[in-house]
């Protein structure tokens, strides 16, 4: 049975807001080169920039971030350029918390215990999931709407460890 499912998109505002200057910038280059009467070297080079641009703009359309929990996994697969999937057998974990964290806190390894390894699997949001495993490792899943949901979600939280 299927506890929760749930699909993110990439929306990091500094990149958009960094991907649009750069996108008016690069048009702004075609147009005086229009007028002023670039050579080949200049069209090439407006040419590299405009498709590296390009690039960055697929890579943020083509990322994604799937969360699903059920009886027996949690899974999380990240799509696009930096795909990894993850898949935690819910046997295996130890406890979970549900936290809030304070934008300046969130790169500073306050969730990590200081004897494992911490991954942060998340597109920009604070809230999300702190999940710690059996063998040490540490997880961080961030989704608003998996913490809005957390009393509906069956995880080993503090008042279900021993």
């Amino acid at each position: 049975m299927t506890y929760y499912k749930e699909e993110q998109r990439f929306r990091n505002p500094g990149l958009l807001i960094l991907l649009f200057l750069m996108t008016g910038l690069v048009g702004y280059r075609i147009g005086m080169s229009v007028f002023a009467g670039a050579d080949a070297r200049e069209w090439a080079m407006t040419g590299l920039i405009a498709l590296a641009i390009a690039t960055g703009w697929y890579m943020v359309y083509r990322s994604r971030l799937r969360i699903k929990i059920n009886d027996k996994h949690l899974k999380v697969r990240l799509k696009g350029v930096l795909g990894r999937k993850l898949k935690l057998p819910t046997s295996e974990i130890v406890d979970c918390k549900f936290v809030d964290v304070a934008p300046s806190a969130r790169w500073s390894g306050a969730l990590a215990h200081p004897s494992s390894s911490f991954s942060c699997i998340d597109f920009g949001g604070r809230r999300g999931v702190c999940i710690r495993m059996r063998n040490g490792q540490t997880y961080f899943i961030g989704s608003d709407e998996l913490f809005a949901r957390q009393h509906d979600i069956p995880l080993p939280t503090h008042a279900h460890a021993s």
